[in-house]
């Protein structure tokens, strides 16, 4: 499947910089951590960054996830 949509190039190129990665590898990626956030997501679970230390707690706010419904645990 091909999908195409238009990102903003200073971002992209920024991206790009940071990562050593290309457009369709970055794509890939971007689309591989965000299927990951989804199955979190879809077990109950929230994404959080922190410090080395644990400190500093981060939630990730993204709308997209937030739509995602949790499936029941079958324990």
């Amino acid at each position: 499947m091909e999908v195409r949509f238009n990102v903003d190039d200073n971002f992209l190129k920024s991206l790009q910089d940071k990562l050593g990665a290309k457009g369709p590898e970055l794509t890939k990626s971007a689309l591989t951590l965000l299927n990951w956030a989804v199955n979190e997501a879809s077990k109950g679970r929230v994404i959080l960054s922190t410090d080395e230390k644990g400190d500093n707690v981060h939630r990730l706010a993204m709308p997209v996830l937030d739509a995602v419904t949790p499936k029941e645990s079958t324990k």
